[in-house]
Formats: C-alpha cells, sequence, structure tokens
C-alpha cells in the first residue's frame, strides 16, 4: 500500500474513534461534558486532531448524527423501497424510521430536550428534519398519485413528518418500547393523512 493509501487508511481511523468518543460521550453524559477536549481524551487523541476533523462541537454533532444516518442506512429509504408500490414503500419507510428511532433513543432524547434551550443544536436537527422532510416529500407524491388526499400536498407533507418524527415516536411511552407496534400505529397515521 502507497504512503497516500497508509495515511488515508490512518485518517479514517482516527476519524472513526472520534466519532465513536463522540457518540459514546452524547450518550453517557451531559451536553456540558461533551466538549473537543473530553472526546480527544476518550478518543486517545490531541485537541488538534479532533479539530482538524471536524472544525468546532458543531461540526463534531454533525458528524456523530450524519454517521448514525449513514450507519442504519437513513439516506437510502427511498432507493431501497423504490421497488415497492407506494403502500408498501410508506409502511417499510416508516417501519425502518421507528427501529432507528428506537434504537438511538438513548442519545437523541437528550438532545431533542436540549434543542429547546440550545441554538446551535436545534439547527443541527433542524437541518437534519428538513433533510428528512425532502426525502418523505417523494413518498407523499407517491402515495397521492395512489390515491385522491382531500388535504394540500404541503399540508399532507407537514403532517408526515410530524406524524414519523422522532418527537412523536418518543411521545409514545410504552408503545415505543416496540418499534414494531409504533410503526403499525404511525403508518396508520401516515395512511390516514395521505389516502
Amino acid at each position: 500500500m502507497s504512503t497516500t493509501g497508509r495515511r488515508a487508511v490512518t485518517t479514517a481511523a482516527t476519524r472513526r474513534g472520534i466519532i465513536d468518543a463522540a457518540r459514546e460521550l452524547l450518550a453517557t453524559h451531559g451536553w456540558q461534558d461533551f466538549t473537543i477536549e473530553a472526546v480527544a481524551n476518550r478518543a486517545g487523541v490531541t485537541r488538534v486532531t479532533v479539530y482538524n476533523q471536524v472544525r468546532s462541537k458543531r461540526g463534531l454533532l454533525d458528524a456523530v448524527l450524519a454517521d448514525l444516518v449513514d450507519r442504519a442506512g437513513m439516506d437510502q429509504l427511498l432507493t431501497d423501497t423504490e421497488h415497492l408500490s407506494a403502500d408498501e414503500a410508506c409502511a417499510a419507510i416508516v417501519q425502518r424510521t421507528c427501529l432507528f428511532w428506537h434504537s438511538e433513543r438513548e442519545l437523541l432524547r437528550p438532545l431533542f430536550g436540549l434543542a429547546a434551550a440550545d441554538h446551535d443544536v436545534a439547527s443541527i436537527l433542524d437541518q437534519r428534519e428538513e433533510w428528512r422532510s425532502n426525502q418523505l416529500h417523494s413518498l407523499v407524491r407517491r402515495l397521492a398519485a395512489e390515491s385522491a388526499p382531500s388535504l394540500d400536498e404541503a399540508d399532507v407533507l407537514a403532517g408526515v413528518t410530524a406524524v414519523t418524527s422522532f418527537v412523536t415516536y418518543d411521545a409514545l411511552g410504552p408503545i415505543a418500547n416496540d418499534p414494531d407496534r409504533a410503526a403499525r400505529l404511525l403508518t396508520h397515521l401516515v395512511r390516514s393523512l395521505t389516502g
């Protein structure tokens, strides 16, 4: 392997260690303890190394959230369901979203709570929700093509985005402890909005 290739592998491994350390800190400590220095210590690297990888605390949080989405394949929902009917795609997308929310609850719950008081956290989560809404827009269009929704498309999209959000999922209480049960309920709600 060339020197450039080895360097790329080392850089990728360093980044992976930083993101894993950051994720662990977020899940087990408060936001006030989530610092570049704490992540660097946990990852066994210097603060400069963390800064070189993510630039800031905001960049660190964004990298963790991007990694969660990437690992769960959430950015592939539309591609993975394009061969299904719109109704089947809806069920599959809601199911996978519920599984994602369930598996990341320990990390996401404090972040969504913190968003009410911290502008940077709110901004990052808002960007993620906008991206999620853009994906759901394609689903809403597919569902609308197979039925005649009585609501305006923008209203339907707003409703579907809200119904499938982490906040709604988490608010289901004991139902959220069973992602399959939650998915059945939320799929029913999405279908009531779209058809």
